[in-house]
């Protein structure tokens, strides 16, 4: 059942009733655009807001013509209730009368994590059959830490949570819920959610998040924190030909989303490169510490090349790159989270010579389609060095409060495809 959008409230009460229609006649789509709201967690009300918004922008005019604005979400009752909730697909667009109207098209059980890899395939599996198309596009936003194992931001990931997870107690995925309340604005700090009143958190590893898309998408966005690291990149490179994301920590109010349906579903050939520029845009014209803002867009079909040249590059130099200052080098990270140094700066200040920086420059610049950064971030950091990707410096392990390198972070990014394809730690 459709109803016309009127408020926020409206919104999520009809979300969670309407039961759908999984029987519908597929209808071939000139464009998708999927927002994944992962929004069932410490940043609920931020997400909401940014549903609504796209009810402010651009919608496609009818239901079963042309472009399908979608949105899956999933949202808790109330701000900070952890009572479970029924995630939900909707179509958004504009009726006869050019109103708007969420359509709610398909509901899951209550309960069922958005913060998902076999979620998240479900969802790509139905709109693959319902929303045929040669055009899908995503915007994926919630909380997110990079490349890192299921909370490892917020816990070491010790002998304790391994034992967990052997013994049952904890599925892939669920790590300890932690509250992690950090100094100055709100962030989005790939998907963290609630579980079991608070006791549990669920989230999903980049490996994991590649491996559940069933079909190609022209493009991927993060509106989420600290993704736009070259491991994301890689991982997602047979998955899409553009990622988008943020290489340190996103302000809670993200991307604009009143211009975003303009720009990707609109326009005759998606532009996500403006998603980025508006972005940056906005937050550039802010002042004091919400002038904070990093973003990149990448051409994913560059990463075999960028990758090859690494590989050359880390073993040529794999003793000077393991002995690096980590505080000479440029970080796009806050509070000793200190997994994410920017790919270019890294190779610099471990003595690269001008004729492989150049092999380097060339290498990352092809794949560079986007990129801006404020000069500073919540004035925690100043941003010198910007090449658009972040890297692990494994020589930063030892900065560890235990005062000496964590191992099972050194052998967990062993399995990531990007190291296993340019052998950074071997």
């Amino acid at each position: 059942m459709a109803m016309v959008m009127t408020s926020m409230a409206l919104l999520l009460s009809s979300c969670q009733k309407e039961k759908g229609d999984d029987n519908q006649d597929p209808v071939h789509r000139d464009k998708v655009f999927l927002l994944y709201s992962a929004g069932f967690n410490s940043i609920s009300s931020f997400m909401a807001n940014n549903i609504s918004s796209l009810g402010e922008g651009y919608l496609p005019s009818g239901k079963r013509n042309g472009n399908a604005l979608l949105v899956f979400s999933k949202q808790p009752k109330s701000a900070r209730d952890t009572v479970q909730t029924s995630p939900v697909l909707i179509q958004m667009y504009k009726n006869k009368k050019g109103r708007a109207v969420m359509d709610t098209v398909r509901t899951w059980p209550v309960g069922t994590p958005a913060a998902s890899a076999q979620t998240l395939h479900d969802v790509l599996e139905y709109i693959k059959v319902q929303y045929p198309s040669d055009s899908y596009g995503m915007d994926f936003s919630s909380h997110a830490t990079g490349w890192l194992p299921a909370g490892y931001y917020s816990r070491s990931f010790n002998s304790i949570t391994l034992s967990r997870r052997r013994d049952g107690s904890l599925a892939p995925g669920e790590v300890p819920y932690i509250e992690e309340v950090l100094p100055g604005l709100p962030v989005k700090t790939i998907g963290q959610e609630y579980k079991n009143r608070k006791t549990v958190s669920l989230e999903i590893e980049i490996e994991d998040f590649a491996a559940a898309f069933p079909m190609h998408f022209d493009y991927i966005l993060f509106d989420a924190c600290l993704m736009g690291g070259i491991e994301t990149a890689y991982a997602l490179k047979d998955v899409t030909d553009k990622v988008g994301f943020s290489q340190a920590e996103v302000l809670a109010e993200g991307f604009d989303y009143t211009t975003i349906a303009d720009r990707l579903l609109k326009r005759s050939v998606p532009a996500p490169e403006l998603v980025c520029s508006d972005y940056f845009a906005h937050y550039n014209a802010m002042s004091g510490e919400y002038r904070s803002a990093t973003i990149s867009l990448i051409d994913c079909t560059k990463m075999d090349a960028l990758g090859a040249v690494c590989k050359t590059l880390f073993s040529k130099y794999r003793d000077a790159i393991a002995s690096v200052n980590p505080n000479l080098v440029q970080g796009y990270f806050r509070f000793n989270k200190h997994w994410f140094y920017d790919l270019r700066d890294i190779l610099a200040k471990s003595g690269v010579i001008d004729e492989d920086m150049t092999l380097l420059d060339n290498a990352i610049n092809s794949c560079i389609i986007y990129k801006a950064a404020t000069p500073e971030f919540m004035k925690d950091f100043p941003i010198n060095n910007f090449c658009g990707l972040s890297m692990y410096l494994p020589a930063a392990n030892r900065l560890s409060s235990s005062g000496g390198s964590d191992e099972s972070l050194n052998e967990y990014y062993r399995g990531l495809s990007w190291n296993l394809a340019t052998g950074l730690l071997e």
